[in-house]
């Protein structure tokens, strides 16, 4: 057990100054302080530490340890963030994840005793606009959802684990915690959430087709990103729909009399995986995330599985690009 230990807060910072202000504010409003944050700042308007933060944080007695790195993805600024902290433990939050007072105090308390080496992000995402709902409902629920931001680890989880993968924009982060769960170390979830998230406020239909193709095209190189069911998918279908055109000429001959032979088969298997999506992405997932039946119905699901399938169609388009491009490679 740690005497008087030191905690550190690291924060990768890609957006403007306001989000940073913001943040900084809630975790001088932490009931457990920590003792410094660390600042890797890879955003266009960065460079010289601006004297607000400072003031922020000398106003509750923080240290800051200010980095400006130009156009760093956020693995390696948490990984420059980790060479930086001078903590027994280490904290990760983002711009846009807004901590609760008792973050750091829930955490030091679930992190101290029984083996945990460390304790997940408890995140909320929160909406305001409908569009915004749909987007929540559809991808991430209204119940606390494990997350990097929010994170809390002693330091020696790291010499475990290794760093962040620094090439890519999006998705280090769930290969990091992806890691940390093979090795079977130790990280626990807290009971309620800790952090909210306010990055959905103001985004709309094009912002978000616009980062989702960023972000999965940025990702799509990591291991656990690989489409296998999509390929899977992608191949199985039109083998079915084969089967099922021709099922009444090869099975029952064409008699309608027969037991085996099926009407509007055909139009039933082009049609039945639409179907099956909008039961999936419109109900089964959202109920599963904490959303409320009576908040789907009576076509509220459908909409949110509509905002699902665009998402997923950019899906298919940057892995198409991916197949594409290494087919061509190798064709070369």
């Amino acid at each position: 057990m740690f005497i008087n230990p030191i905690i550190s807060v690291i924060i990768p910072c890609n957006h403007g100054q306001r989000e940073l202000f913001a943040l900084l504010q809630a975790i001088c409003n932490q009931t457990c302080k920590p003792n410094e944050i660390v600042i890797v700042d890879s955003s266009i308007t960065g460079g010289a530490c601006p004297l607000e933060l400072n003031e922020i944080c000398a106003s509750c007695s923080i240290t800051l340890n200010y980095e400006y790195i130009d156009r760093a993805m956020p693995g390696k600024s948490r990984n420059i963030g980790l060479v930086k902290a001078n903590g027994d433990f280490i904290a990760f939050i983002d711009v846009q994840t807004i901590p609760r007072p008792h973050w750091l105090e829930t955490s030091m308390k679930l992190i101290d005793g029984n083996g945990v080496a460390g304790v997940w992000g408890a995140t909320c995402f929160q909406a305001e606009t409908r569009f915004e709902m749909l987007v929540r409902d559809g991808f991430y629920g209204v119940l606390a959802k494990s997350t990097l931001p929010g994170s809390f680890f002693r330091r020696d989880v790291f010499g475990k684990v290794g760093q962040f993968i620094e090439w890519s924009r999006a998705g280090e982060d769930t290969e990091w915690m992806l890691r940390v769960e093979v090795l079977k170390i130790k990280v626990v979830q807290p009971a309620d959430a800790l952090i909210d998230y306010v990055g959905l406020f103001g985004t709309n239909t094009m912002q978000l087709l616009k980062k989702w193709f960023r972000n999965y095209s940025a990702s799509r190189e990591l291991p656990h990103f690989f489409p296998q069911k999509l390929l899977v998918w992608l191949i199985l279908y039109p083998l079915i729909v084969l089967i099922a055109f021709n099922w009444n000429y090869l099975i029952a001959d064409w008699r309608m009399d027969s037991p085996m032979y099926l009407g509007h088969v055909t139009k039933i298997m082009v049609s039945l995986p639409f179907f099956i999506y909008i039961l999936i992405r419109g109900l089964v997932m959202p109920l599963k995330r904490g959303v409320r039946m009576r908040q789907l119905f009576p076509i509220r699901f459908i909409k949110i599985a509509m905002v699902c399938l665009m998402a997923d169609a950019v899906k298919i388009l940057v892995f198409s690009r991916l197949k594409l491009k290494r087919d061509t490679e190798v064709n070369l």
